[in-house]
């Protein structure tokens, strides 16, 4: 009978950490794939519509491959001559 006591406390106890909830609630991690710096920069200098909407940027993960490319704009910003 001695025994008994903690038994049942020691199984309730386990049985009571279990029920923690459910993982499915938790909504899983959506990973950005990443984007071309370069590329979306030259895109945005290229629309310059007066009513264009703002492009949201704070989720974006972008990746300069060009970051030693001196002439990786020249095609956008300079003028025909």
């Amino acid at each position: 009978m001695r025994f008994f006591t903690p038994l049942m406390v020691l199984s309730s106890a386990l049985a009571l950490s279990a029920c923690g909830g459910d993982d499915n609630d938790r909504r899983p991690v959506q990973v950005q794939p990443a984007i071309n710096y370069t590329a979306f920069v030259k895109v945005q200098l290229a629309n310059t519509r007066d009513d264009r909407d703002p492009v949201q940027i704070n989720n974006l993960r972008l990746i300069d491959y060009d970051r030693n490319d001196p002439e990786a704009y020249d095609s956008v910003l300079n003028t025909p001559q």
